[in-house]
């Protein structure tokens, strides 16, 4: 049984760390995470300044290598989160200074993506809470950004965004679509049982979340067409907000014994089409 934890968290500053985070994951069945960049503020680092984004990308990288190390095999998505775009332009930034910051982030994830450290850019995107159009125009030129900067490399790009089901998908289609970048490498992170159907009919990647109560019962009839995540922060101060990737696993073995799915159906979300996304071979 291959279980995988498409989009999770680990702090090596304040929280469990990779080596206990891929310790519990192993225990309960876990077979593959995807460590995706928290914030800068997350490790103590300075938001706005490119060389703590930097140490940002590395402290993930390296976590994913001890995740892989501890056994449970991983990859690395670095990116800078849509939050740091809104803190900067309440800090007085300039929407072209914000603008410049974040494609300068990009531009570095797709240097550190060319050298074979990490496989994709994220989180990148909208804030899932309402903002000014300033806000959300200028995470739109960064969305589109990235997708640009990832088409180049064939890597993935883990898309934060508001949940607004079809609208929101249609919005993110259009970008993928100016980009020409491979739709089934934009993964829409956190996505609702409601934008599932309509962005897998768009050659997007839904990533499910299965802490959120009922929203993978809702996305099952639907089939296959999605992949899994915890979006586990690693963060003591907020053990309520996602489940963790352990109890993600224990979830989705009992939904296997219950009949909820069948095994055929967990392996298709959790290996075959991770396989497909990322161009990895998983045993």
């Amino acid at each position: 049984m291959f279980i995988s934890d498409n989009h999770g968290h680990v702090n090596p500053v304040g929280g469990l760390g990779p080596r206990e985070v891929a310790r519990r994951f192993a225990s309960r069945g876990g077979s593959f995470m995807v460590v995706v960049s928290l914030l800068t503020v997350d490790f103590g680092l300075n938001v706005g300044d490119l060389s703590d984004v930097e140490k940002l990308f590395k402290l993930t990288i390296e976590s994913s290598r001890m995740v892989s190390e501890a056994g449970v095999k991983s990859v690395a998505v670095i990116g800078v989160h849509p939050a740091e775009c809104n803190a900067l332009l309440e800090r007085g930034w300039g929407r072209n200074e914000v603008r410049d910051h974040m494609f300068k982030a990009i531009d570095l994830a797709a240097r550190l993506i060319r050298q074979g450290e990490a496989v994709g850019i994220g989180e990148v995107g909208r804030p899932h809470w309402d903002v000014g159009t300033e806000v959300v125009d200028l995470c739109n030129d960064v969305i589109l950004h990235a997708f640009e900067a990832a088409r180049d490399l064939d890597a993935v790009v883990q898309l934060h965004l508001e949940r607004r089901g079809a609208e929101t998908v249609e919005s993110i289609a259009e970008l993928a679509r100016r980009a020409n970048i491979k739709s089934h490498k934009v993964i829409l992170h956190h996505a609702a049982p409601d934008m599932v159907g309509p962005a897998a009919s768009r050659g997007l990647t839904p990533s499910v979340p299965v802490g959120r109560k009922g929203e993978f019962e809702a996305s099952v009839p639907l089939g296959p067409i999605f992949v899994v995540e915890s979006d586990f922060a690693d963060d003591v101060k907020r053990t309520g907000s996602v489940i963790p990737p352990w109890t993600m696993a224990k979830k989705l073995r009992e939904y296997v014994s219950t009949g909820l799915i069948e095994e055929k159906f967990l392996d298709t979300i959790c290996k075959e089409n991770i396989e497909r996304i990322y161009g990895l071979s998983l045993t």
